[in-house]
């Protein structure tokens, strides 16, 4: 796809305004938290002067305004999505002059256009356009983890208890089910006195931006969670949330098979973690 130099200078203001108001509007649009996707439609209609002398002109006219809308959708859109429960990527925008940069490279060159434009009796076309959460570079992900990169990556915390683990577990699953959490890129996971028992900081960062840390779900046992969590998860119950509700918190009993299990197994430094919601 070619993008024309006028386009990216009015994209690239676009996302200069995002980085620095202090307010915006969220473009309309749907975050698919199970298999790592933003979505938006764009529309647009043909230049005028092709309407009766060259339709085939007008329709290309108009599906080139339909790309420029969505692609100013998506970057609005993005920039309203959370990346902890703190901080969205607009405010890291603001913080940080690499995310800018870096997600206005991702919605530029990434973002591509799902199923085939429609035309509708007005002149006007709709455009599908859509971008990849995870999956390493060109994704949203490359972009919000950038403030991250260069941590000192932390151990996983040791059980506070010794705890015995009797079969081996492929992922982990946490019902949150009926406690209306909010999906965030970055989530962590609490005991319930408070320690942190998964995070960004435990991970490795190419591992992250791939593969995104978590993925919410419907059902323990969905396509969604097996893809993520494998065929025999490790399920608890979540007891409360935390944080604006984003973060999963989980008895010290449940979070030290939880740890026990991963010294075994390995699935959290693999990211293989589903919330339940």
């Amino acid at each position: 796809m070619k993008f024309t130099k006028k386009f990216a200078a009015c994209l690239t203001a676009l996302l200069f305004a995002l980085a620095t108001a202090t307010v915006f509007a969220l473009a309309e649009g749907t975050t698919d938290w199970g298999n790592g996707t933003i979505r938006v439609n764009g529309s647009g209609a043909g230049k005028a002067k092709y309407r009766n002398s060259s339709p085939g002109q007008y329709r290309l006219t108009a599906q080139q305004a339909a790309r420029m809308d969505a692609q100013r959708k998506l970057a609005e859109y993005v920039g309203g999505v959370q990346v902890t429960a703190q901080s969205s990527m607009h405010d890291l925008a603001l913080e940080d002059d690499r995310v800018k940069t870096m997600l206005e490279s991702v919605v530029l060159k990434n973002a591509i256009d799902v199923g085939s434009p429609k035309f509708f009796d007005d002149g006007v076309c709709e455009i599908t356009m859509e971008l990849r959460m995870y999956g390493g570079n060109g994704s949203v992900s490359e972009a919000a983890f950038i403030p991250f990169k260069d941590e000192v990556k932390v151990d996983f915390p040791q059980p506070v208890n010794a705890t015995v683990v009797s079969q081996s577990y492929t992922g982990l699953v946490i019902d949150c089910r009926g406690m209306n959490i909010n999906p965030v890129m970055s989530p962590v996971i609490k005991n319930a006195d408070g320690t942190k028992i998964y995070g960004h900081q435990n991970l490795d960062y190419d591992k992250i931006i791939i593969n995104g840390m978590a993925s919410y779900s419907a059902d323990a046992y969905d396509q969604i969670s097996q893809r993520r969590a494998g065929s025999n998860p490790l399920v608890v119950k979540a007891v409360r949330l935390d944080d604006i509700n984003a973060n999963p918190v989980v008895s010290v009993a449940d979070a030290d098979k939880i740890l026990a299990a991963n010294a075994q197994d390995k699935f959290l430094n693999n990211c293989a973690v589903v919330f339940v919601k």
